[in-house]
């Protein structure tokens, strides 16, 4: 009887260590020209991240993660890559949690969740927006290597009249007469961001600016200077200074307080469960987190959050 009660001891106590260890062990995937690279770098010891580039051969890494039973990714960064990796986690039956993925079409997926809100309620916003601005003819600037994000916002003309451009470098704009249009909504980097507002607005100093997420980082502010003051950012994050590495740390902070061992169980959490992170509490709806979309302007050389209807 001894012996029993130590074998059935010594197998719950091996259970309990597989399970605590097991479950601190997550897939990541990093983009080495975005902060998720910075994050990584910083040595994060609440999880343990197997990390692999989202240029690496995909297969190959994901079945690596399936032969360790790894069923959650954090990542990655970009819709783009969002959509590569989707076959993957169709075949493996596992999940990603981005923090900056906002597509519609991948957020609806299943396999592919966010914190950051889903396009279909920025775009919301977005159309709000334009239309107390009273835009007649809008030039959408896209981002031409994120396309998977940046054509959702082609939904803005079915209610207004203009063009999409993609944007490749500043020779873009030669093509496209600024005087044509009344409002730029962008939706490609920073860097680039200010470079249009700055080419466009020697053009036409009359053109209204509005920045999707994707514009909404310091350096936006510190390469634009006095260019994009009065710039509209619809934005549904708190932090400016490097929201996707923030928004990292909160998912990896969440993670590091559940044990998730399958795809389907951290599926069921989503949707009967609130989300708490330092930052806030949230809660998943059709399929995206609940955060609050709101529109800034850059004012003196800050983001200043505005109400404007």
């Amino acid at each position: 009887m001894t012996r029993f009660l130590i074998t059935i001891i010594l197998i719950f106590t091996i259970a309990i260590f597989w399970f605590v260890n097991s479950s601190k062990y997550v897939g990541y995937i990093y983009n080495p020209r975005t902060a998720s690279k910075d994050f990584l770098a910083s040595g994060y010891s609440n999880l343990n991240l197997l990390a692999f580039d989202s240029e690496s051969n995909l297969e190959k890494t994901f079945r690596m993660l399936e032969e360790k039973g790894i069923k959650i990714i954090i990542g990655p960064p970009t819709s783009a890559e969002g959509e590569m990796i989707l076959p993957y986690l169709k075949k493996y039956n596992s999940v990603a949690l981005s923090a900056t993925i906002s597509s519609t079409k991948l957020l609806n997926s299943g396999y592919i969740y966010s914190f950051t809100v889903s396009n279909k309620f920025i775009l919301e916003k977005l159309r709000q927006l334009l239309d107390f601005l009273d835009s007649k003819k809008v030039l959408l600037v896209s981002d031409p290597s994120n396309r998977q994000y940046s054509d959702e916002f082609k939904g803005i003309f079915s209610t207004f009249e203009g063009m999409n451009l993609y944007y490749y470098n500043i020779n873009s704009l030669k093509s496209i007469n600024a005087t044509d249009f009344d409002t730029v909504v962008m939706t490609i980097f920073p860097k680039d961001a200010a470079e249009v507002v700055k080419e466009m607005k020697k053009e036409n100093p009359s053109l209204k600016f509005v920045g999707m997420d994707s514009v909404m980082a310091e350096n936006f502010v510190n390469l634009g200077g006095q260019a994009v003051e009065g710039v509209y950012i619809i934005y549904s994050m708190g932090d400016f200074e490097n929201p996707e590495y923030e928004l990292i740390s909160e998912i990896a902070d969440f993670l590091s307080k559940h044990k998730f061992l399958s795809a389907d169980q951290f599926k069921r959490f989503l949707k009967t469960n609130v989300i708490e992170t330092p930052k806030g509490r949230y809660h998943y709806n059709n399929e995206s987190i609940d955060r609050e979309v709101k529109i800034f302007m850059v004012k003196n050389g800050k983001f200043v959050p505005v109400q404007v209807f």
